[in-house]
């Protein structure tokens, strides 16, 4: 019914009564019932007509046209799109409002955003300047999300995007000769009805959805299935099965399912699976046997199918209310008399307007079970049934919501408000009842956090923060109750690790609502105003404190190892990024606030390690108490604890957030600085917590230190992988700045807190080394090594607390960034990865984290393919590197130092050593690091560290390296003299430990032998302290001392003695080596070399015996059909012009020639432009036959054994896998040299033919043979032809077979019978005599094209002709295909072979000489014979015919190029073609009309279109594609030549010369220029050419020449930047078979064509249910497929049933492949890469690609439905 009528019926306010809302209403509650419950089409357009009519009343005149009236169910926007009555578009829209879908891509600016949630769709991001940014892109992955353009407050700068800036330089929207479109005006009272009737629409929508359940469980009996709350009122037995969606089932699962449990065909089944995917359920079945419909949906469940059985009453309402939505966000698209705000502004008001509660009957209930809505409008029972919805309705309420929310600041801080009104609901149906999380309402609320003024508004008067710590502090003590989370929690509930929310991963997305809440501006000064919301987050914190902790297993290993932790620690990156993010939000408050809030922070920790507060476990733990111990005669009251024996957390968030508080309190006094009242911290808090408290404070991270030493000691080895686990994530780079690093900044600012002696003696305590320290080396529990491992971990920690004071200096972001890159860097090149992996992740994320890396070092790009891009630091930057950085391990720091040390050498500094530099923070409570360095106990410390490892035992082997460790205690007192040199030395001096000193031990370590690796550092030590005291120089001069330099010389140069001696020994034996080694090889060059290879080089590869005649041996190879060769194509199609524009020289690198850009996607229009043929190819590795049997065997017994898995060969095809280079194979090619010189030159050509035709005048007709050759006429031999019947198959005959040969033949054979349909040539019936494929022809002439093919376009780099740099293995494949013709033709002649090669070759003569054409064998013209396949049959039986036949048939492929041509223009007009009169090759071709008019003249046909072709063209465009199409055959001739006989080829001439000339000169084949002194060679045209015009003009159809493509062979064009293929390239991104844009587009790189990758849109029809992928291959390419999955940037190899991926062309800006975009960095194209799959596509290597791949893994196959 069109909307004209609709109008009629609906329009006229006299038929519709006085209430148009009130009809709205009752049609809307009787439709379920008057359709019977059927929901379909019609039903959809009834409402739609009905929704529309209440909604324009007589006013549809306003809307549309009367006189356009569009079909039935057809929405308003679509037809105000195509009518008359237009909207003003005189402004720019001030939001973009665009509204992601699946699949679509989205823009990043890091430069541009103010975080990470600000992103930009594809239109706006190309309409702005990014230049010079840190951009990143990424796929959507699930619906949802808004583009953030036109939003002011999300952007750090005004981006000035044309179509929603509004500003005034704004380009213009419409052109000026554009007519002025009006607003008509709106009366009040038709825009109060307008409101009624969208009102009334929300209204019915709400009722329905109060009858919805949130859950979608399937009823158990018939008894819950009536029990079931329903709106019908007349309770018919009526019900509907539905079907929902889900990601965890395939298409073909679900449909092979449906099929199986409700019985409908394929066709119905795939159409309620393709409607569930798309709009999120189907309904599967209506009727009324309850019984029945319940049984059925059942057995649907069983596989866990989401399916549901209501009334089908209410799941019409249910569609019903999604039509009504569906219609809601179509009239924010329309217009009503000209203006477009009016039904915004309606559908707006109305969404806030109170929600009528005597709409709907369950509206009482339903407002106890929400009473945050009861009162509230519309929109808030919206957002609480959103999860009573499905897929389609949901994102279109959504795309709502967000038009709503853009259209003005006060309706997104309505929206907002209302949100957060219902917040708390959201949150539990999204953790608890959502089935669909990737719709869940609850991601809206990063549309609305994410803005500065909204999230200020929520926190400040709706308390959303503390709402959400609630939802988390509920959720994870598992305070749930009816599916929801008690509100207010219980804070004092305990934690079980072990409980659904902690396995859930739904928690995250809340996580990161606080995070982006804390990281606006406006929130942070809310949050640091006052305490109230950090008492709030500290409880919440407090609850995960020592949570799931250690314990050391003693004695045996623990019996169960939990995964647990994996869970936890989950949480905890979670958990630790909001708290660095609140605590940041401190950076701006002041200082008074800062203290109230740490004093808050650490006066909980406090309670809680006292266990005042009942937080702590008690199983496992106990308050904290004291114990009083005594070192160096001094007493110390510190914790007593045994980490030993003691219960250990790693998650100790209370005192991560009191580090950043710390560093907060830092910056704040800079700022403060001038204030004359503002207090240090220190102050502060020594003002308000003794020293016990303090040391309880720091306790926990303390504990957390000590354990990492004993599990990387091997203390904690019983404990098994878990604790290793925990460790490594702990310190992983994505925990470490949140946690780790927090922990040791606690210490590092306890020791300025407090006496620091008190807090190195507690580190000793929980390091188990107090005695240690005092020279007793013994430990009831700690063995030497491990005790050496505790003294490793705790001198880096102590370097860490007084040598590294950057948490402590207010470092700004670009500063700790620079700082990290550095020491990353140092040890040396590495790709952007692996420097991700070495820095926090928070940097990463950072947009000036990549300015300062391009500033810091040196990118070195890609060049291979297996190259990345790499950044090397800058030299004039290594002054900064620190070789004890903090983040460096043991190793990673001897390699640094190792990379310092090398560059002091090349500089000349002998004994180099790495001095750590000074270090100053004034103004600052951290300026008392540095007195650290004098403390009496770390003075200790490193005395017993240097004298315990110096003169104790030795460690044992595996244990903890001693050098490391006394080259951390060296890097200790070198830092204590370059910070406090004086007063070390003085203390250093005077404190005796042992009766001696720390000086008296340098000097004693720096007179030993074996201390010679830190002598430099010791003197450097001695001499500062020597300039301080110069008493200490007296101390160093003994007698050691003295003598040490000379001993050290004399042992130097005796062992140079003895290198010198070593070297010329072994330099003579070298040489008596080589020399022997070269008479032998004198010996072998003086021995002939035969034709027959009888012998070979190399043995085989799987028994390893030497290969000789004794037993057959071959080259592994593989013979594949392909469709590879193209034809040339016409002059009407778009790819004529790069046939116009073909180099002039195929030798030179492509990119030199023609740039990408300069030519049109090189894939073929029609799969009629491609030649079928057989490709061989070989690997060149070499077996024994009898060995290739075996192997056979051996793989087929793999099948059997492996019957699940998908092989990488097909036996059914006769493969396997090369053993050694993992190529896949389908028979052994025999190994043949190439052809001896004869000892007699070849004559010259005029004489060659005068002999042979004398040869043939006195020859004997053989008729045995002729009874081999074809009747048709063609003179070729019918047992090279694949299906041959004649071939012997008797056992009695196999003795004399070639076995080798006869492979080659097999694997041919089955590709003929394969593909009958895709060969033109005429060929005998099946069964028949000569029938099936020509093998010269097919196999032969193919393969030699291809390979000619695939070296185009590839610069000879230095060499004079491309056969120079061709691999081995291509002259080896045609030789051997060479061998197999000669085999074959042994088989058939066996017995008289020396006769029968002699008749072959005078056979292959009379083809060859046009006076022979008169007899009936030889009557087809000799020009529509392959050249080819004559080479390669003359090679086989008569060598010595290859220097003059290669004359011979170059002339014959100029002939046959003119008769193509001409035919060519028959077909095609050459109007299509510019002309081009001047000639530029007459030195080779002399006069090209000439030539042409000579082979026309014959025929009168073809002399006519010459002329025309010449006026047309002129001389020199003939000319110049008679060049492009003869130079391949040049070259395709000189390759046989190359590698058959290649002593035929002359000598080089010069580079400066063009391809053809070179080639004709190594050839010795006269120039066409010169053939008028070349009388035989005229002779032999003329007859050519009368014979082929002879036929011409009887039967035209019979004489078709098609030539070869002669250019370069290119992949399809790809954008220079993958993003590319989305700006405004819909058609481009359109699938031609479905004409939709696939969520997985594929590229075919051979063609162009776009399909759809592993979709069910495609699939095929036949029972194999191929994918498109598959089924676009067969249509193409043949059996191979090359496509760029754009969305997964990953390239797809195909080949038969079977497929692998592999590397994309495309690398990003730091030289990576990014395979799925995981990275999310844009694109490039590399010229080399792209290139290599080139060369895989036309070097035949596409199925040993995918043969590899699938070797080395376990593949389940299914490649087919791709």
């Amino acid at each position: 019914m069109a909307l004209s009528i609709l109008g009629k019926h609906l329009g006229n306010s006299r038929d519709r009564g006085q209430d148009s809302t009130e009809r709205l209403r009752f049609v809307l509650d009787t439709m379920p019932n008057a359709r019977h419950g059927l929901f379909n089409p019609q039903a959809r357009a009834n409402i739609l007509q009905e929704l529309y009519g209440a909604l324009w009343g007589s006013h549809m005149s306003l809307f549309l046209a009367r006189n356009e009236a569009p079909p039935a169910g057809t929405l308003l926007s679509e037809a105000q799109a195509r009518s008359s009555i237009k909207p003003p578009i005189d402004s720019v829209s001030k939001a973009c409002q665009h509204v992601f879908k699946k699949g679509e891509c989205c823009f990043r600016c890091k430069d541009c955003a103010m975080d990470d949630s600000c992103i930009m769709c594809a239109r706006c991001f190309y309409a702005t300047e990014h230049t010079g940014h840190v951009v990143t892109f990424c796929i959507s992955q699930q619906p949802g999300g808004s583009c953030d353009c036109g939003d002011p407050e999300v952007w750090r700068y005004p981006i000035n995007c044309p179509h929603h800036s509004g500003a005034a330089n704004s380009p213009p929207m419409h052109s000026q000769s554009q007519e002025k479109r009006t607003v008509t005006p709106i009366t009040h009272s038709f825009r109060d009805s307008m409101g009624k009737a969208i009102g009334c629409a929300i209204d019915f929508l709400l009722d329905v959805l109060d009858y919805s359940p949130e859950d979608t469980t399937l009823p158990t009996s018939q008894d819950a299935l009536a029990a079931q709350v329903s709106a019908d009122p007349l309770q018919k037995e009526y019900w509907a099965i539905v079907l929902w969606n889900d990601e965890k089932h395939s298409f073909d699962e679900a449909v092979a399912h449906l099929q199986h449990m409700t019985g409908c065909n394929l066709q119905q089944a795939t159409a309620v699976v393709l409607r569930t995917d798309e709009e999120g359920r189907d309904v599967i079945e209506v009727a009324g046997d309850a019984k029945r419909l319940l049984e059925t949906a059942h057995k649907i469940s069983t596989i866990d199918l989401t399916v549901t059985m209501r009334r089908a009453f209410d799941i019409f309402r249910e569609h019903m209310a999604a039509v009504i939505i569906e219609w809601l966000l179509d009239l924010l698209q329309c217009h009503v008399g000209g203006d477009v705000a009016i039904l915004k502004d309606l559908v707006a008001d109305e969404l806030f307007s109170p929600r009528r509660p005597e709409s709907g009957f369950l509206y009482p209930e339903m407002a106890k079970q929400y009473p945050e809505a009861h009162g509230g409008s519309r929109i808030d029972w919206l957002f609480v049934y959103h999860p009573r919805l499905w897929k389609r309705p949901r994102l279109n309420l959504k795309q709502i919501y967000i038009t709503v929310l853009t259209m003005n600041q006060r309706n997104r801080l309505s929206v907002a408000v209302h949100y957060a009104n219902v917040f708390h609901r959201i949150i539990d149906s999204y953790l608890l009842v959502d089935r669909e999380a990737e719709t869940s309402i609850k991601f809206f609320a990063l549309d609305l956090f994410t803005v500065p003024s909204v999230a200020a508004h929520l926190v400040r008067e709706n308390g959303v923060l503390k709402r959400l710590l609630a939802v988390i502090a509920g959720f994870f003590t598992n305070q749930i109750s009816n599916k929801r989370i008690i509100d207010p929690p219980d804070y004092t509930h305990t934690m079980d690790v072990e409980a659904y929310p902690f396995r859930s991963k739904r928690y995250m997305p809340i996580f990161s609502d606080i995070r982006y809440i804390c990281n606006n501006h406006s929130v942070q000064k809310i949050i640091s105003n006052g305490t109230d919301s950090t008492s709030k987050f500290v409880t919440v914190c407090a609850m995960f404190m020592g949570i799931q902790p250690n314990k050391r297993a003693r004695g045996n290993h623990v019996e169960y190892e939990s995964d647990s932790w994996i869970n936890v620690f989950n949480v905890t990156l979670s958990l630790s990024r909001v708290v660095k993010a609140f605590g940041e939000a401190f950076a701006s408050s002041t200082q008074a606030s800062l203290f109230a809030c740490i004093e808050v922070v650490m006066s909980r920790i406090q309670r809680v390690c006292a266990m005042e507060e009942a937080r702590l476990d008690s199983n496992h733990y106990t308050p904290i108490s004291f114990h009083t111990v005594t070192f160096s005669q001094t007493s110390y009251k510190i914790v007593d604890f045994d980490v030993l024996s003691g219960w250990v957390s790693f998650h100790n968030a209370l005192h991560w957030l009191l580090a950043e508080f710390f560093k907060q309190a830092n910056v704040l006094a800079d700022r403060e600085e001038s204030k004359v009242q503002s207090t240090d911290i220190r102050t502060f808090i020594t003002s308000h917590f003794d020293e016990s408290a303090i040391l309880q404070i720091i306790e926990f991270p303390l504990r957390v230190i000590a354990l990492i030493a004993q599990v990387r000691a091997g203390l904690w080895v019983r404990n098994g992988f878990p604790i290793r686990g925990q460790l490594v994530h702990y310190r992983d780079f994505m925990l470490r700045e949140l946690c780790y690093d927090q922990d040791l900044f606690l210490i590092q600012t306890a020791m300025i807190l407090l006496d620091p002696d008190l807090i190195l003696i507690s580190m000793l305590d929980r390091f188990q080394l107090r005695n240690w320290m005092t020279g007793d080396q013994t430990h009831p529990e700690c063995e030497p090594s491990h005790l050496a491992g505790l003294v490793e971990e705790l001198l880096f920690t102590i370097i860490y607390c007084v040598g590294d004071p950057s948490n402590a200096m207010n470092l700004s972001l670009q500063a700790i960034c620079r700082r990290e890159i550095i020491h990353a860097l140092a040890p040396g090149p590495i790709s952007f990865t692996d420097l991700c992996k070495r820095v926090p992740e928070r940097l990463i994320e950072e947009a000036c984290f990549e300015h300062v890396l391009q500033e810091v070092s040196t990118f070195r790009r890609a060049e291979g393919v297996m190259d990345t891009g790499s950044y090397e630091l800058k030299y004039v930057y290594f002054s900064e590197v620190d070789p004890f950085f903090y983040h460096y391990t043991r190793a990673r720091r001897e390699e640094v130092e190792s990379v310092l040390k090398g560059k002091l050498l090349k500089k000349g500094v002998k004994d180099p050593i790495i001095l750590p530099t000074a270090y100053s923070i004034p103004n600052s409570p951290y300026s008392r690091l540095s007195q650290v360095l004098t403390s009496p106990v770390l003075l200790q410390i490193i005395f017993y560290v240097i004298q315990n490892f110096v003169d104790g035992p030795p460690l044992t082997e595996g244990a903890v390296s001693t050098d490391a460790i006394l080259d951390q205690a060296m890097h200790l007192i070198i830092l204590a003299i370059t910070q406090n040199g004086e007063a070390f030395t003085s203390t250093a001096k005077s404190h005796q430990f042992s009766d001696t000193t720390l000086v008296h031990l340098l000097c004693r370590v720096e007179a030993r032998e074996a201390s010679k690796a830190f002598r430099p550092r010791i003197r450097w030590c001695l001499d500062r302290m020597s300039e301080f005291d110069p008493s200490v120089h007296s101390l160093r001069h003994s007698p050691e001392v003295k003598g040490m330099d000379s001993t050290i010389e004399a042992k130097k140069r005796a062992a140079k003695a003895r290198q010198d001696a070593i070297m010329k020994q072994f330099a003579n034996a070298q040489k008596m080596f080589l020399d022997a080694f070269d008479e032998d090889d004198e010996d072998e060059a003086h021995q002939p070399q035969s034709d027959q290879t009888n012998e070979a080089s190399e043995p085989c590869i799987l028994c390893q015996e030497k290969m000789d005649s004794q037993r057959p041996f071959g080259a592994i190879a593989a013979i594949h059909p392909s469709r590879v060769i193209r034809y040339t194509p016409i002059p009407t199609s778009p790819h004529w012009n790069e046939v116009l524009n073909n180099p002039e020289s195929l030798d030179q690198d492509d990119a030199l020639q023609s740039p990408p850009d300069d030519r049109d996607k090189s894939g073929t229009p029609s799969p009629h432009s491609l030649r079928f043929g057989t490709y061989a190819s070989t690997c060149g590795h070499m077996v024994h036959y009898h060995c290739f049997n075996d192997y056979m065997e051996a793989i087929r017994s793999r099948h059997r054994m492996q019957p699940q898995r998908h092989q990488p060969e097909c036996l059914e095809r006769g493969e396997f896998i090369c053993p050694l280079c993992k190529s896949l194979g389908n028979c052994l090619m025999p190994v043949a040299k190439p052809i001896s010189k004869p000892a007699k030159s070849s004559s010259p050509f005029p004489e060659w033919l005068r002999s042979l035709g004398i040869e043939l005048l006195r020859s004997a007709p053989d008729r045995t043979l002729e009874r081999h050759q074809y009747i048709s006429g063609t003179g070729e031999f019918m047992f090279w032809a694949a299906e041959d019947t004649a071939w012997p198959t008797e056992s009695s005959a196999n003795d004399s077979i070639d076995d080798i040969s006869s492979t080659v033949r097999a694997a041919v054979a089955m590709i003929s019978r394969q593909s009958v349909a895709l060969r033109i040539r005429p060929e005998p019936a099946y069964g028949e005599r000569g029938s099936g494929l020509y093998i010269p022809e097919g196999l032969g002439s193919y393969t030699l094209s291809a390979i000619e093919v695939a070296y185009r376009g590839t610069g000879v780099h230095g060499a004079t002709l491309f056969v120079d740099k061709l691999p081995e293995t291509a002259g080896q494949c045609i030789r051997g295909i060479v061998a197999t013709l000669s085999g074959i033709v042994a088989v058939y002649f066996r017995t008289r072979r020396l006769a029968a090669l002699e008749s072959l070759r005078l056979a292959i003569a009379k083809r060859l000489l046009p006076d022979w054409t008169r007899e009936d064998l030889y009557r087809h013209p000799f020009l529509l014979r392959d050249p080819y396949a004559l080479l390669f049959e003359c090679a086989a039986v008569a060598p010595e015919f290859i220097p003059n036949l290669t004359c011979a048939l170059y002339y014959a492929i100029l002939l046959r190029t003119l008769f193509g041509l001409l035919q060519h223009f028959m077909v095609s007009p050459p109007n299509y073609t510019t002309a081009l009169r001047n000639t530029r090759h007459s030195r080779i071709f002399g006069s090209v009309a000439i030539l042409l008019k000579s082979a026309a003249r014959h025929s009168a046909a073809l002399d006519r279109t010459a002329d025309r072709l010449l006026e047309t063209l002129g001389e020199g465009r003939v000319e110049q594609l008679l060049y492009a199409h003869t130079l391949p055959a040049l070259r395709a001739l000189l390759l046989f030549a190359h590698s058959v006989c290649p002593w035929a080829i002359g000598p080089g001439t010069d580079t400066e010369t063009c391809e053809y000339e070179r080639i004709l000169n190594a050839l010795s084949i006269p120039f066409p220029s010169e053939l008028h002194n070349h009388e035989s060679i005229q002779v032999l045209l003329a007859g050519w050419c009368t014979h082929f015009a002879q036929l011409y003009t009887i039967a035209s159809g019979d004489c078709i020449i098609r030539l070869d493509y002669p250019g370069v062979y290119h992949m399809t064009k790809l954008p220079a930047i993958l993003d590319l293929m989305w700006q405004g390239n819909d058609l481009a991104l359109t699938c031609t078979r479905c004409n939709t844009m696939p969520a997985d587009p594929a590229i075919c790189l051979i063609c162009g064509v776009l399909c759809c990758h592993q979709s069910y849109c495609c699939r095929g029809s036949d029972w194999s249910q191929r994918g498109e992928c598959n089924m676009h291959t067969r249509e193409c390419s043949g059996p191979i497929g090359i496509y760029l999955l754009l969305k997964r940037c990953v390239v797809l190899y195909l080949y038969g049933d079977s497929g692998s991926f592999a590397s994309p062309p495309y690398i990003d800006s730091h030289g990576e492949i990014d395979i799925g975009l995981r990275r999310g960095r844009r694109q490039y194209l590399h010229p080399v890469r792209m290139e290599e799959i080139r060369k895989c596509w036309l070097l035949n290597g596409v199925p040993s690609a995918v043969a590899r791949r699938i070797e080395v893994q376990t593949d389940a196959g299914g490649w087919e439905t791709l």
